[in-house]
């Protein structure tokens, strides 16, 4: 059991249920779930976990079935940015076009924020590349355009729904990397999906790890992610520790889905 966290509680999901009408599948059953402000919590788990449904219920596409989902500080969804698997781009925009989607679908005026435009771009090191179109770019660079978009608004609150999967190892990461730097600079919540051991220990300042059928929460443990640090653990013999531990609740995970 972790001990409690001394930060303020964002969303608390409690006793939450999720069955989609069509199937009569049971997604998620009893999620008890607390995200608090600052947190990079990795949700693990096998396909068919629900860890996805967990994203969408946090971003308001889904509602729960039963149990609450509530929200720390004025009661209200805060601002959200959303990173799907595919990056998700307007092939016939530009990088800049692209990312000033958010605020366009609000009405807001592309000249009143052409700076956050920008910004979002330094970002993610592609400020150079606003006029390139998604076709010009390698599958890293249009996830950083994906990352951008979702940042250009200034989430609190920002949901990565396995971003990485589709990558190579290196330029993996070096994204994992560069979204660890990103989490210490801007200092907002992450909540990133993921079925990666590794990856979860790196990035994660708690691991969450669920089982299938019904899609619930096995246990969570502490990771090796902090404000303090410069960059990723990497294949520390900490890292290695922990992802034993991880792993020994994925194991148990794996056996209850089976």
């Amino acid at each position: 059991m972790n001990p409690p966290s001394t930060r303020p509680l964002l969303a608390r999901l409690q006793g939450v249920h999720k069955t989609f009408a069509g199937s009569g599948a049971a997604a998620l059953r009893g999620i008890d779930l607390d995200i608090h402000e600052g947190d990079f919590v990795c949700l693990l788990g096998p396909s068919g976990c629900g860890k996805s449904t967990v994203l969408r219920l946090l971003a308001g596409l889904l509602k729960p079935g039963g149990g609450s989902l509530q929200w720390g500080g004025e009661g209200k969804r805060p601002e959200i940015g959303f990173v799907f698997q595919d990056a998700t781009l307007m092939p016939w925009a530009s990088v800049a076009d692209n990312v000033y989607l958010p605020w366009q679908l609000q009405d807001v005026p592309r000249a009143q924020v052409a700076g956050a435009i920008d910004e979002a771009l330094a970002l993610v090191g592609l400020r150079e590349a606003a006029d390139a179109y998604p076709r010009q770019l390698s599958g890293g660079m249009r996830m950083r355009v994906s990352i951008a978009r979702a940042l250009v608004t200034r989430p609190r609150l920002l949901l990565m729904d396995e971003p990485f999967a589709a990558l190579d190892e290196i330029t993996r990461n070096r994204l994992n990397q560069d979204l660890a730097a990103l989490w210490r600079q801007l200092g907002c919540t992450v909540v990133f999906v993921t079925h990666s051991v590794i990856e979860s220990v790196q990035l994660a300042s708690r691991v969450v790890v669920m089982a299938a059928r019904p899609g619930r929460i096995v246990g969570e443990l502490e990771g090796l992610a902090d404000r303090r640090q410069p960059r990723l653990p990497g294949l520390t013999p900490e890292a290695a520790e922990q992802s034993q531990r991880v792993s020994a609740l994925l194991d148990r995970a794996m056996g209850m889905a089976a």
